[in-house]
């Protein structure tokens, strides 16, 4: 893989209290409810060293180590135009790439045919869809939506004229000469959100899932699982207040959108809450193949963290000791999630 991403680094200032394959899809566990507070014995396994485990109230530990962990803010992103480019080329065959695309109203592309397929999430603002020649017929699609446009079939999409807000989207794929997406959605359209909507696309064009808010959800490929080598993933995944994975790295790079923070992240071997660092909504993350890192949400938060993850497989998770050495992997489903206060139910260890 050759990602191509805008890489920065979050500086020393704290950013404490910011909140904010393809047809079906199945959750990977069951949703998470509200974190239980955690026992003596979990505040032992969080490793906090003063007994408890870090709030929101305690002071953030360091930035990651950009050798593990690259972060790039929101106003560090780089965009051309209405898209920026955060990993891969996608017009090189085979190469898995990643775009945040930016829709404001009116901006639409033209109807327009893939070779491979195309993955595209709703982060927020309404997706408008077609199969047809014509925006008339375009079809309104949610946030947290997900939207698979298939190969050799024709698709337009963007952003109707008159909406109240723009639309965000993170589209991922695997490269081929054909595809154009930088510079895909620089037409007009006229066609306004009071118009009538056309119908549901043809599901052999184009499908359509709602993605839970909730838990943990496998959108494409083998998600966390996959031992297919070079195979692309795309995960949901939220981390309750409290709950935490350990130190671990991936053989392979994962690149991760912040839908939902802060997202409380470090790049110690050594577990310990009081050094995670928050990282806001709309940062986009990479974690570098073999970094170790670990990642949570701490207590005292509003809301669930959510991610979205892409990559490809092998996604497996080899976890470290303190001193940053090699342990047994755990097999699957002997707590490669997490346990309560530790990434939890759900949680995907990631």
């Amino acid at each position: 893989m050759n990602p191509r991403i805008a890489l920065g680094l979050v500086g020393a200032a704290a950013f404490v209290g910011l909140a904010a394959a393809v047809t079906t899809f199945a959750p990977h566990a069951a949703a998470q409810g509200a974190a239980p507070a955690p026992s003596a014995g979990q505040y032992a396994e969080e490793g906090a060293g003063v007994g408890q485990q870090a709030t929101v109230n305690d002071p953030p530990g360091a930035p990651p180590d950009p050798s593990r962990i690259i972060v790039t803010l929101p106003n560090q992103i780089k965009w051309t135009g209405n898209e920026a480019l955060m990993y891969g080329n996608p017009t090189k065959p085979g190469d898995p790439y990643g775009v945040l695309v930016k829709l404001a109203p009116g901006d639409f592309s033209a109807p327009h045919t893939l070779s491979t397929d195309r993955w595209v999430y709703v982060l927020s603002g309404t997706l408008w869809v077609t199969d047809k020649n014509d925006p008339k017929t375009s079809y309104p699609v949610k946030p947290s939506s997900f939207v698979t446009n298939l190969a050799k079939t024709t698709f337009a999409d963007g952003n109707r004229a008159g909406a109240s807000e723009p639309t965000m989207l993170f589209i991922s794929g695997v490269g081929s000469a054909d595809n154009h997406v930088m510079g895909e959605y620089s037409r007009k359209t006229t066609v306004s959100v009071k118009d009538p909507a056309g119908s549901a696309p043809d599901v052999s064009h184009i499908t359509i899932a709602d993605i839970p808010t909730t838990g943990n959800v496998n959108i494409y490929g083998g998600g966390q699982d996959s031992d297919t080598e070079g195979a692309p993933y795309g995960v949901v995944q939220g981390w309750a207040p409290g709950r935490y994975s350990s130190p671990h790295y991936h053989p392979h790079p994962r690149y991760i959108y912040v839908i939902q923070g802060p997202w409380w992240v470090s790049s110690s071997s050594v577990k310990n809450t009081m050094l995670t660092y928050p990282v806001p909504t709309g940062s986009f993350v990479q974690d570098i193949p073999h970094g170790i890192h670990w990642d949570g949400n701490r207590l005292g938060e509003k809301t669930t963290t959510r991610l979205y993850i892409t990559g490809v497989s092998p996604a497996t998770n080899h976890p470290v000791d303190e001193n940053g050495n090699d342990l047994p992997i755990p097999p699957r489903g002997a707590g490669r999630r997490g346990a309560p206060g530790a990434g939890g139910p759900g949680a995907g260890g990631r």
